[in-house]
């Protein structure tokens, strides 16, 4: 009762994001590619099945993965259920958030009170945060991250001012959790660990801590294995991606404001929208008032305080390491790459706000905010309404309503386990994707061509102009499609997902000769191709049965 008492207004604030993340948590679409990606690994045994399934993706989550089986196997695995995953470990970053800002206060040697009181301040910027609740809604590993990255950052505060073995311990432990949770974030670990070194040796204290830093090295040791185990362990499919460096706008509004633009992928010279918005009144309010806010309250308390500045340095090295690559090399980022920063800067801003020495200025400043992105959430660009990609759930309920035969061969737009959730396929399951393999490139591009795309990796789009533009396709395209994907006496069933597949020949060739032609997601632009192509094929090969339009997806039933 003491606790509940002492933590009362922390209680309010989880219960309050509860709320806010159950609103409209059980979408209609059902998982969406990345969530049904991870749910078919995730749906198989720990850790044989899931290696089998895809090695490398499960050696980038392996902590997660374990997590994910362990809920699915105990609490369910209904789409609300498995969404409900990311909720419970959301809300618990409630409580971390009002850890970690006690453990800034005590770092900053602060009293209890304020200590309190920014801890709380963090927490509430935390429950209203759009991208928080974004994906706390949806069923990947971005909220357990964050929760570990909350948990990180009170242990290393404790370990900075303590610098015995007592805070070492979990400090230790939450970077290795964090790291083979989602192993991307060695980044983010090295950049804590090197950070942590400066500030030791600053402070004239590195030669007594060496030790410590030393044994932090070894929560590296299994990701240099796996790196051994899996070539380009690191590596992605960045043809999906575009990128500009307007990017860092994007970036602000989604860090700060209840407003998410640019969720799936980058929105190329978004400069123009900001520019739009000096003349709109709405855009003020919900994405100008609260970038301008928490900005300036970064800046005041980072020119006050070394500490602060300590704390800063973290989030603007990774975020520049992130810019640099996507500058001078074939990575490209997404916000949602980056949104492990945030709970850096939003501590520095309550740590900000809380400084504010005018308490009815500091309490009318808060007050505005939280009315702000409240609406904001709940307006149709917020967390909890804003579109998301097309899931499998309606088209597996269409093809049951339609009574498509379970034993044909099924051609889907990438990996072809994606609909067992919804729809038993007992026929053979095949992959859109097949067609990008270098067997497959050498019946519709030049041998040059595809020495091109694995030299010239910074410049791929010349390399498949000549293919997007072409209008005959090739016997050996033709042969290839024959042997691969069809079978004497099995229909053939193609599931086109138009959020993938979106574009016609015409909108093709239109895009290609433009001088945007590098703006558009090569991804898309080829899948696009291929999966026309495709279908051409089989409609001159066979005949075609049914046609089903369900949203986004246009199934195909042929009879060859």
């Amino acid at each position: 009762m003491n606790f509940i008492k002492k933590h009362q207004l922390i209680i309010v604030l989880a219960v309050a994001a509860l709320m806010l993340r159950l609103i409209n948590l059980d979408k209609a679409g059902g998982l969406w590619y990345d969530e049904a990606t991870i749910y078919s690994i995730a749906s198989k045994s720990f850790p044989t099945g899931m290696m089998q399934a895809d090695s490398h993706r499960f050696l980038l989550f392996p902590l997660y993965y374990f997590v994910y089986n362990l809920w699915i196997n105990i609490i369910g695995n209904s789409d609300f259920l498995i969404r409900f995953m990311s909720v419970f470990f959301d809300v618990l970053s409630i409580g971390a958030a009002y850890f970690a800002g006690m453990a800034f206060g005590e770092f900053l040697n602060k009293d209890e009170k304020f200590s309190q009181s920014t801890g709380l301040t963090y927490a509430l910027l935390y429950t209203l945060n759009s991208s928080f609740i974004y994906y706390a809604q949806e069923a990947k590993f971005y909220s357990m991250t964050f929760l570990l990255v909350n948990i990180l950052i009170v242990f290393w505060l404790k370990f900075l001012k303590n610098q015995d073995t007592k805070s070492f311990i979990p400090f230790y432990l939450a970077n290795l959790f964090l790291i083979y949770t989602y192993t991307s974030q060695i980044l983010l670990t090295i950049i804590i660990l090197l950070v942590t070194g400066i500030y030791f040796l600053k402070e004239k204290v590195l030669r007594s801590n060496l030790k410590y830093l030393l044994i932090l090295l070894t929560v590296y040791v299994p990701l240099c294995l796996f790196g051994l185990y899996i070539k380009n362990y690191f590596s992605g499919n960045f043809s999906a991606v575009v990128y500009d460096n307007s990017f860092i706008l994007i970036a602000l509004q989604d860090y700060f404001t209840p407003l998410l633009a640019g969720v799936q992928n980058n929105v190329l010279k978004y400069q123009y929208v900001w520019l739009k918005g000096l003349f709109n009144p709405v855009f003020w309010i919900f994405v100008f008032f609260p970038i301008i806010f928490i900005l300036s309250q970064i800046i005041k308390i980072c020119i006050k305080s070394k500490e602060a500045r300590i704390l800063l340095s973290v989030p603007v090295s990774y975020l520049l390491i992130h810019i640099l690559l996507s500058n001078f090399s074939e990575y490209k980022v997404l916000v949602r790459y980056t949104l492990m920063i945030l709970p850096f800067l939003l501590l520095l801003a309550a740590f900000g706000i809380d400084s504010i020495k005018n308490n009815i200025l500091r309490k009318t400043l808060l007050v505005l905010f939280v009315v702000v992105s409240f609406l904001g959430i709940n307006s149709n660009y917020g967390a909890v309404n804003i579109p998301r990609p097309d899931g499998y759930r309606l088209p597996g309920l269409a093809l049951q309503q339609y009574k498509v035969n379970p034993e044909a061969n099924f051609i889907l737009p990438i990996r072809p386990d994606l609909l067992d959730k919804y729809f038993t396929i007992t026929g053979e399951k095949l992959s859109l994707y097949t067609l990008n393999s270098e067997e497959a490139q050498k019946t519709y591009l030049t041998q040059d061509e595809i020495s091109g795309i694995k030299n010239d990796k910074q410049n791929p789009y010349k390399y498949y102009r000549r293919y997007l533009l072409s209008d005959k396709i090739s016997p050996d395209f033709v042969e290839y499609i024959m042997d691969n994907f069809v079978e004497d006496g099995h229909q053939i069933v193609v599931m086109t997902d138009k959020s993938i597949s979106m574009y016609t020949d015409e909108q093709i060739k239109t895009i290609v000769n433009s001088k945007n032609y590098q703006g558009y997601p090569l991804q898309f632009l080829r899948l696009s191709k291929l999966n026309n192509d495709l279908l051409k094929v089989l409609h001159k090969e066979g005949k075609l049965q049914k046609k089903i339009m369900v949203n986004n997806w246009e199934i195909f039933v042929f009879d060859i």
